[in-house]
């Protein structure tokens, strides 16, 4: 009768291992199913860190310009009435003038940025002149409210008489808003003239001063 006892509770204390066993590996399993919590939104989150360490596309601006403007001529043959001096080589004034401009560029958002520009000049005082400047472009901004730029092109007399000379011209801007400002430029050009009694070739240095609003649009990638 106790071997039989025996029997009965050794069989109970195995049952009871091997269910236990079970129990434990059912939940294991279920769990190997599924993605730890930590790891159910890695792939998204990988590819978000991704496409912001990425290196920073092209983006464009967009840059018009309305400005007014005079200038000093270093060369005066013909003896203008705004004539600052007493001999051929002196200073003169030129007619205050109207500047029309529209530039595109493009590179880095915050970087040297490279394009293209054209200028339209009025005369609005004295002899009806107009000149036309296509021109290379560069521009720099970073992350202030400054916009450092530069233009190197070709000044195109129209009226009144048809000549080319060359333009090279520095400014900047300063944005009071996201998209406006105010903006400075410093032109030089030299254009060659109609020889004199004292010259087979003239030669006409001209600088110009001249401030305005800037109208800035980025174009983000």
């Amino acid at each position: 009768m106790l071997e039989l006892r025996t029997g009965l509770a050794l069989a109970a204390v195995l049952l009871g291992a091997s269910f236990g066993r079970v129990a434990a590996a059912q939940p294991a399993a279920g769990r190997g199913a599924e993605a730890p919590p930590g790891e159910a939104g890695g792939g998204a989150e990988l590819e978000a860190y991704r496409a912001l360490s990425r290196p920073p596309g092209t983006a464009g601006r967009v840059v018009s310009t309305l400005a007014m403007g005079t200038g000093i001529r270093f060369n005066n043959p013909y003896r203008l009435q705004t004539q600052l001096g007493e001999t051929a080589e002196s200073l003169s004034l030129t007619a205050g003038y109207l500047d029309l401009g529209v530039a595109l560029a493009l590179g880095p958002a915050d970087g040297v940025q490279h394009g293209g520009a054209l200028r339209l000049s009025i005369a609005v005082d004295g002899v009806p002149q107009e000149s036309l400047t296509p021109s290379y472009f560069v521009a720099y901004r970073g992350l202030t409210r400054a916009l450092a730029y530069g233009r190197l092109g070709a000044a195109i007399l129209i009226e009144p008489d048809v000549n080319v000379g060359g333009e090279l011209a520095v400014g900047l801007g300063y944005f009071l808003l996201a998209g406006v400002a105010l903006s400075g430029e410093i032109v030089g050009d030299l254009f060659y003239g109609a020889a004199t009694y004292d010259a087979a070739y003239t030669v006409y240095p001209v600088v110009s001063a001249q401030l305005g609003l800037m109208i800035e649009h980025e174009l983000l990638p």
